[in-house]
């Protein structure tokens, strides 16, 4: 037999040279917009105050869209932790607050909700009719996790 001597290490490299550090552009400290300062003005050519601007107003509407997407957030919380009865108190305050459901995500909160509340074939067959159905949704892969792979776990 003959003995095989392992390949030799690849030589090796001087470290690359540190990259130079920008020279900073304004030394003074960031300013952050606050809600009760000035707006943008809406023109390019429209004259510009002497303060610190918002990129554009927070209206009604903006602060309802972030309300929206905290109980969203705290939704998802929920079924991360598979949480129904909570998912379920959520639920009933985002119909409560947001009736209109304009991203459609009402139904399928509940579909999950019931998974996780009522595990079985009528809750599977639920889901199973939403995932085939709404094939856009973002709930869709929670669908399949909760209510259709869950027995086989």
């Amino acid at each position: 037999m003959v003995a095989v001597e392992p390949p030799a290490p690849p030589p090796s490299r001087p470290p690359p040279p540190p990259r130079p550090v920008p020279a900073a552009v304004d030394a003074a400290p960031a300013r952050h917009a606050e809600p009760e300062l000035v707006i943008n003005p809406p023109g390019n050519d429209d004259p510009r105050p002497d303060a610190v601007l918002h990129p554009h107003p927070i209206t009604p509407r903006h602060v309802r869209i972030q309300q929206e997407n905290a109980l969203i957030g705290q939704l998802n919380g929920a079924i991360d932790v598979e949480d129904g009865p909570g998912m379920r108190r959520l639920l009933d305050q985002y119909r409560d607050e947001f009736p209109e459901d304009e991203n459609q995500l009402q139904e399928g909160y509940g579909v999950i909700a019931d998974c996780l509340e009522h595990p079985g074939e009528a809750s599977r067959a639920a889901g199973q009719r939403y995932y085939e159905r709404e094939r856009g949704s973002i709930l869709r892969v929670f669908v399949q996790r909760l209510c259709l792979e869950r027995e086989r776990r």
